[in-house]
């Protein structure tokens, strides 16, 4: 029985994904991942986004119990235009409108996805995820920060302001072809926070089995709840990153990050202001930055 209710039908399209064919789990994933597109765009247009072809989103919606695909989008665009949606659907809702007209702007468009992305990936997660894992992470005898290919500039913003503080957190980039030698360090005591979406990068995937057969503690940054990294995660922090450009968007994954280390800060306390304290003073030694 299909259901009217968006959040129940991505509830059902997670329980059902491990017995999806493979071209049917790519358009579940960008459906995961970008669930009010489905509301906005025709199935053409979702299916050209997810890289598939139109006959696999029918095929999707008709797994689902949907008779025709028009049905299994009113059920997100039901959902999209009810008052209780907030901000986000609002946001929809005005692209709707946009792109029905003429000369939309690619700007509007990109700035609109940004603040979906951000309002999205923040109201599905709660306070206490982000203190949870920061105290994880304060205890952990290292923290291992993987992320590859387009994610690497997360994970290395990620170290660079987390290092002074966290003292035992390791950046694992792969160097010289050492990749699988950093990753079999791993430990029981251990935090692994990896960062992949869709196309997962199979040796940040790696990292996460490597992990979790150590008894690790694994939290995640990535794009659904059926993301291979997700399926592993101790916590798993789901991001938002549509964009009218080819490249998804980072801005939800910075996002979170940018909380998760926040998180830590206040977790350590006055260790951490002593530690940032005597980072700034060694930078004014060093003449570090440009004065005018």
């Amino acid at each position: 029985m299909a259901s009217n209710d968006k959040t129940n039908l991505l509830v059902e399209i997670e329980a059902n994904f491990d017995g999806l064919s493979p071209q049917l789990k790519v358009a579940a994933r960008y459906i995961l991942s970008s669930p009010d597109d489905v509301a906005v765009y025709s199935m053409r247009e979702i299916a050209s986004r997810a890289s598939v072809q139109p006959s696999t989103m029918l095929r999707l919606a008709n797994k689902l119990n949907y008779g025709t695909y028009n049905d299994f989008r009113d059920a997100f665009r039901k959902r999209l235009s009810a008052p209780s949606t907030g901000y986000a659907a609002r946001a929809r809702s005005l692209q709707m409108r946009q792109t029905e007209a003429d000369g939309n702007s690619l700007i509007s468009e990109m700035v609109e996805a940004e603040q979906y992305n951000i309002q999205t990936t923040f109201d599905r997660i709660a306070d206490e995820d982000f203190s949870a894992v920061a105290t994880r992470v304060v205890n952990a005898e290292t923290l291992y920060i993987v992320g590859l290919r387009k994610c690497f500039s997360l994970a290395t913003f990620f170290h660079y302001a987390t290092r002074v503080f966290v003292k035992r957190a390791h950046l694992v980039t792969g160097a010289a072809g050492m990749f699988r030698e950093e990753i079999s360090q791993i430990n029981k005591g251990d935090v692994v926070l990896a960062i992949a979406f869709d196309p997962y990068t199979f040796e940040t995937v790696e990292a996460v089995k490597v992990a979790r057969a150590v008894g690790a503690t694994i939290v995640v940054v990535t794009d659904s709840n059926v993301s291979p990294l997700a399926r592993d995660a101790d916590h798993a922090f789901i991001a938002a990153n549509r964009s009218p450009s080819f490249y998804r968007s980072l801005s939800g994954a910075l996002m979170i990050l940018q909380t998760l280390i926040a998180a830590i800060v206040t977790e350590l306390g006055e260790p951490a202001v002593k530690a940032l304290d005597g980072s700034d003073q060694r930078l004014r030694d060093h003449q570090t930055y440009w004065k005018n």
